[in-house]
């Protein structure tokens, strides 16, 4: 059947559609009794998808009652299928034989997630998407592994997950008070919407639809780990497999900066005062407390936690920047370098495949026992020595820390590298360019202080005494989802625009942001 004579619902959402009928396809398969075929079906349902997301026909700015299709749709499908892809190889190994149909097709679940937060145009839909990235994670943590650990990480992950969801519900609640609709952005001939809304000052500066903001960016600050919503981070990274605590470091944080996109946007990235000091402080105190604690650890995954918070700070510092503001010369503002929205794209995908890569080495390196049980190093004093038996394992990792530190030539260091200019240019000529330099400052004193955790990790691995019992993982699709990673953090230096030009592309018709509220409400008095 031609695409095209599909329901526009239907047409708008087939890659979504292809990876939840993959993922019931699975659950299926499993009752059945084939569960061997659970992965490779994953795999291509996975390759289905992105097939149908790089054939299908999207045009800029089309908008139904329930869907807004953009150029930012099409990039989170394609990033998000084929990082995902690479969460599939590096957890290949970790389900029993019995639980493999339930543990690839949630996954699965969990990416159709994310995709259907940035098509959403409905504040139910997101909301649903939302929990559609969360609810799997959940269950996934649990299925990871046989200790009390990940029990205990499922059930302190499940109740602070739903605190968090009702309090955005919460706050979506305000936000449809203040603008009698729960549709995003205007669809087709319809004018209500919460953009149209939100674009009034005098609603938007309204104490309640400030409390509805501050709600939902609350609600949002669990999904992506930034303080004061961080608490949780270790003790979950540390309860579930270290292949799982790969996933759990980009899929939910990448739903979560995604939906903060869409927020924003609906305000037409006007920040008040109040709300531009909120950001930056929420921006400085996750990227100081999540190094300051990752410093504290002796636990390598305690360790990537806690950096995990940390580099959601250097993402916020970025979402601050926002598209790019009204500079003196308009020329200025087309510069992809002074657009934050694709410079934390390009810098929270780059984090997906380097976070991957680590705790695929941490789950490569195992100490003695069954294969099927997830012994995979933790403390320190497990890797040292590594380098010596397991070298190919030991470079992976270490490409991969050297990259979230932001050593080149890696692509950690040309993620931070935009991140950093889009802030120190976004508001040049303002009154806020010095709160962003001082913002800036602070991150790279961060990026300084977080080498000091990273490279005691490299140095255990390729300077400590060997230790005993440590083998590698037999399992081949974890070696292929490694080397993998390693390659794309190097590749990624040397072609940045294969990401970078795509991440600027999927931004570019969000606009300039204006510089204030009081700017805002000028011109909309001048135009009356």
């Amino acid at each position: 059947m031609n695409i095209v004579a599909l329901h526009p619902m239907v047409h708008g959402l087939l890659p979504e559609l292809l990876l939840v009928g993959g993922a019931s396809a699975i659950l299926i398969v499993g009752v059945l009794g084939a569960r061997a075929l659970a992965f490779p079906l994953s795999i291509l349902s996975a390759a289905g998808a992105i097939w149908m997301s790089t054939r299908l026909a999207i045009l800029p700015a089309e908008a139904t009652a329930a869907l807004h299709i953009d150029s930012l749709v099409a990039f989170t499908r394609l990033c998000t299928l084929l990082v995902g892809v690479l969460i599939l190889l590096v957890n290949r190994h970790v389900p029993e034989e019995r639980e493999q149909p339930e543990y690839f097709s949630l996954i699965l679940f969990s990416l159709a997630g994310i995709m259907l937060v940035s098509v959403a145009n409905d504040l139910v839909l997101l909301f649903l998407a939302l929990e559609l990235v969360s609810v799997p994670t959940y269950i996934l943590i649990g299925l990871s592994r046989k200790d009390v650990r990940a029990q205990e990480a499922t059930g302190k992950y499940f109740f602070l997950g739903a605190f968090a969801a009702a309090l955005m519900l919460y706050g979506f609640s305000f936000l449809y008070g203040a603008a009698g609709t729960m549709q995003l952005f205007p669809a087709g001939g319809e004018t209500r919407s919460l953009a149209a809304a939100l674009a009034r000052p005098e609603i938007l500066a309204d104490k309640l639809t400030l409390v509805g903001l501050l709600l939902v960016i609350g609600g949002l600050a669990f999904k992506v780990a930034a303080v004061p919503m961080h608490f949780y981070v270790a003790d979950v990274y540390q309860g579930a497999a270290s292949a799982m605590t790969g996933m759990l470091g980009f899929v939910p944080k990448f739903a979560g900066f995604i939906a903060l996109i869409r927020v924003f946007s609906m305000t037409g990235w006007v920040l008040s005062d109040g709300m531009f000091w909120l950001l930056w402080a929420m921006a400085a105190l996750t990227m100081t407390v999540g190094n300051t604690l990752a410093l504290m650890q002796q636990n390598v995954k305690r360790t990537l936690a806690y950096s995990s918070v940390a580099h959601s700070g250097y993402m916020l510092v970025a979402l601050l920047a926002g598209p790019g503001g009204l500079a003196p010369n308009a020329a200025d503002t087309e510069s992809p370098l002074r657009n934050g929205l694709s410079a934390m794209l390009f810098y929270m995908v780059m984090y997906g495949v380097m976070n991957l890569g680590a705790f695929a080495a941490v789950s490569c390196l195992r100490k003695t026992g069954d294969e099927g049980d997830d012994d995979s190093v933790e403390r320190l004093e497990d890797a040292s020595g590594c380098a010596r038996k397991h070298p190919w394992a030991a470079l992976a990792l270490a490409i991969c820390l050297l990259s979230l530190m932001g050593m080149p030539p890696t692509g950690g260091f040309l993620g931070k590298l935009y991140v950093f200019s889009s802030a120190m240019s976004s508001e040049a000529g303002t009154a806020r360019a010095m709160p962003m330099l001082a913002l800036v400052i602070i991150g790279v004193l961060n990026s300084a202080i977080a080498a000091a955790y990273y490279l005691r990790i490299i140095a255990a691995c390729y300077l400590g005494k060997p230790a005993d019992g440590i083998r590698a993982s037999r399992c081949r699709m974890l070696h292929v989802g490694l080397a993998a990673c390693a390659v794309l953090v190097m590749a990624l230096f040397l072609r940045p625009g294969v990401l970078f030009d795509r991440a600027h592309s999927a931004v570019a018709d969000m606009g300039n942001k204006p510089l204030s509220t009081e700017t805002s409400a000028t011109a909309e008095l001048t135009a009356k």
